[in-house]
């Protein structure tokens, strides 16, 4: 398994663990640190999707250095916003 599904799927069980735990307890902040750092355009956005969606219900904080994925989430944001 190369490193970017390993990541992805790492990405997929933390998202199910904690959507699974806010189900009976109160929500609890989700930090991440470059984790779309392996992924392609098309998988990243799909994953800032769902973390965007995830914050609608608790707090989402992403670290990364990477400026695409920078780019891609400032397009999320202006399309939430209209």
């Amino acid at each position: 398994m190369n490193s970017g599904t390993r990541d992805q799927l790492c990405l997929a069980l933390r998202l199910a663990s904690l959507e699974k735990y806010m189900e009976s307890a109160e929500p609890m902040p989700f930090i991440v640190d470059d984790v779309l750092a392996d992924f392609d355009d098309d998988r990243s956005q799909a994953a800032l999707n769902a973390l965007a969606e995830l914050a609608e219900k608790t707090q989402v904080i992403l670290f990364t250095h990477h400026s695409q994925v920078v780019e891609q989430s400032k397009q999320l944001i202006r399309f939430s916003l209209h």
